[in-house]
């Protein structure tokens, strides 16, 4: 049995919120799953409500497990900003754990992925 597996286990996130300039910058470390995707739509929201340069970055890089909730969230958040007309731009590098299940999904498809930070920050 994986931690996974066990109801008991306790998924982990850390927010950690920046400016680069008038954009907003989230990143996300740990896993994003049904125990943490409503902390990862907060984390989104309040980067949209601080960002002032039409656009905000989500960083993904260090996740080490996105879940089908976490792909839900990803997918409500972005159209979320999409109706503020402020972008999510969501920075996902060659993170196997994330980009996987984006793939495997077809959710490349509707979300801004980005292989790097200053990539997103200057598309």
């Amino acid at each position: 049995m994986t931690d996974r597996d066990d109801p008991s286990a306790v998924s982990e996130l850390v927010v950690e919120h920046r400016m680069a300039g008038e954009v907003a910058i989230v990143t996300v470390r740990g896993e994003v799953d049904a125990a943490t995707g409503a902390q990862l739509e907060q984390a989104v929201r309040t980067c949209l409500a601080r960002t002032r340069g039409g656009f905000c970055v989500l960083d993904l890089t260090v996740v080490r497990f996105l879940g089908g909730h976490g792909l839900a969230v990803l997918l409500k958040v972005s159209r979320s900003a999409e109706k503020l007309q402020q972008p999510l731009r969501i920075v996902v590098d060659s993170n196997r754990p994330v980009v996987a299940p984006i793939e495997l999904t077809g959710l490349e498809e509707f979300l801004a992925l980005y292989h790097s930070v200053e990539e997103a920050l200057h598309a």
